[in-house]
Order: structure tokens, then C-alpha cells, then sequence
């Protein structure tokens, strides 16, 4: 979700806000679809497939303009890194709405690492967001049980740092449309994971994926399609229009769909302590995020 675009337009209109919430929805809603795939796929073999789906697109999708080594780095990272720990985690270590949430730790933790490795200056009230969200996370560690353990929390958090280091090698590609340059990463994941798969998830993962239930398929689908195409040509169109300061606050959304959702599909309820953490978190991210536009100086 970087920007691909610094033009600028007066204001959003209700079409561009409503854009705005069918993104929102089907990012958030994504991860009640990815639990429902993993009900019936490993997730090795998950990450795997919801890419494999993908690769016909490379056909009417031209290259983008960019390095080879960046979509292999993005296709890595981002496509293979993120989610492998993502559905690892969700598989039974942590729910669909606390994934949504935690995963979003790769906002402070992309800061952190532009401040490392591309000199970025951190300002004081990102440094508060940061320790914040730090504070949040502390909470769920020690809160730790039915709805999350400390190995689904830390493999989240390997997801949410492969997610920030693929947004360091998005940060120098101004102007290129995401939706190609995710598809074109799309190549790096299939091969590896499916071979994981092959040695650590059993030997048949073509009879699990032919046994897939027409439930899992729909779920699969969703997250290749909607999630990724879908998702990523709105966003995409948004960000042409209108400054990434503008557009970017509103992935903040993200978990609050993605609890909801999980509530109302899949039954799921968080714990008073997690209630708790979850709003220490979302205090965290939406200072390290929006603080810098609140307070410019």
C-alpha cells in the first residue's frame, strides 16, 4: 500500500470516498477469507497457490519499469516473506482479527528501518507512536492465550517486519502502479512454497488442493482477486489522484474491519485485555502515522 503517485487534487469526492471503503473492506475482510482457506489448506501450500492464481495476469500485465532485483526483493518479502509467517500464524496461533491488527506493526517498524538503513529522521512523535504500539504489543504478550499465543504473536511480527523491509525497496519506485509490480512479484512465491510444502506439510498437495470445498475455493479466490487485484487497482487510482499523505492514513482502517468482519463470519471475541491492547496499538500506529502531519515541525 506505498504511493505510486505525489499529484494532488483539492479534496476527495464521495466517488473517490467510496473507493476508499471498498478498499478498506476488502483488505480488512481478507483476513476472515484467508482462516477460512487455511480451515482447509496448509499454509505453506496457501501462499503457494493464492499466487499460482495469479501468474496468468502476467499476459495482459505489462513489466514495470523497475529493476528486476526489486520485484524479485518485493516478490520475497513482501508476497512470499509476509504471508508465509502471516498464514502460519493464523493457522492456529492468533485469529483473523488480531492478525488484521497486529499485522500492522509494519508501520512503526518501517520507520524504524528508514531511520537504519536509509537515514530517515524519526520524529519525536513517531518515537511516542512507536513505543505506543510497543506498549500494546506487550499487553497481548502477556495476555497471551485462546485467541493468541506468543509463537502466533512472533510469527506476525516476522510477517509485519518482511512487510516493512519490502516497503524500504517500494520506497524508491515514485510513480510505478503497484498492481503490476505485485502481479510481476507474484512469480517468486509458487516454486519455493509449494516445494516447502512438499517437505514439510505432507506429499500430496495436489490431492489437498483437488479436495478444496467449494468454500475453500471461494475464500482462495477472494484473496488472490479481490484482495490483491481489486485492492491494489483502486488503491492504485486513488493514490494517481490525490497525495499519498491523503490516502495512505486511511489503511488505519484496516484492523477495525478486520476485527469486525472476523466477529461477524467467524464469531470471534476479544478478551478485555485484548480490547485493551488492541486500542493501545491503534493509539501507537495512528500517532506514528498521522503525528508527522499533525505536528510538521
Amino acid at each position: 500500500m506505498a504511493a505510486v503517485s505525489e499529484r494532488t487534487s483539492a479534496c476527495m469526492n464521495g466517488r473517490d470516498l467510496a473507493i476508499v471503503a471498498i478498499v478498506i473492506i476488502a483488505w480488512g475482510s481478507n483476513f476472515t477469507a484467508m482462516k477460512l482457506a487455511l480451515d482447509e489448506l496448509p499454509p505453506f501450500l496457501f501462499v503457494g497457490l493464492r499466487f499460482l492464481i495469479l501468474l496468468p495476469l502476467l499476459a495482459v500485465l505489462p513489466r514495470p519499469p523497475v529493476p528486476w532485483w526489486k520485484i524479485l526483493a518485493v516478490g520475497t518479502l513482501i508476497n512470499m516473506g509476509q504471508f508465509a509467517f502471516l498464514f502460519a500464524a493464523m493457522q492456529a496461533d492468533v485469529t483473523a482479527g488480531l492478525a488484521s491488527l497486529l499485522l500492522q506493526a509494519q508501520a512503526p517498524l518501517t520507520i524504524l528501518l528508514s531511520a537504519l538503513f536509509l537515514g530517515e529522521r524519526v520524529r519525536g512523535i513517531q518515537i511516542l507512536g512507536i513505543s505506543v504500539a510497543v506498549a500494546g504489543l506487550v499487553i497481548f504478550g502477556v495476555g497471551a492465550g485462546g485467541n493468541l499465543t506468543r509463537v502466533g504473536l512472533g510469527l506476525v511480527l516476522c510477517g509485519a517486519l518482511c512487510w516493512a523491509g519490502g516497503n524500504l525497496v517500494l520506497k524508491g519506485l515514485r510513480g510505478v502502479s503497484m498492481l503490476p509490480l505485485f502481479i510481476w512479484a507474484s512469480l517468486v512465491p509458487p516454486v519455493p512454497m509449494l516445494a516447502l510444502s512438499l517437505a514439510v506439510e505432507g506429499p500430496e498437495p495436489v490431492a489437498t488442493i483437488a479436495a478444496l470445498s467449494m468454500q475453500g475455493w471461494v475464500a482462495v479466490v477472494y484473496v488472490a482477486l479481490i484482495s490483491t487485484v481489486l485492492g491494489y487497482s483502486l488503491w492504485g487510482a486513488l493514490l494517481a489522484r490525490h497525495k499519498a499523505a491523503d490516502v495512505t492514513p486511511f489503511a488505519l482502517l484496516i484492523p477495525v474491519v478486520g476485527i469486525a468482519t472476523a466477529a461477524l463470519v467467524l464469531g470471534e471475541r476479544l478478551t478485555p485485555l485484548e480490547v485493551t491492547g488492541a486500542l493501545v496499538i491503534m493509539a501507537g500506529l495512528a500517532l506514528a502515522v498521522l503525528g508527522p502531519r499533525l505536528r510538521p515541525v
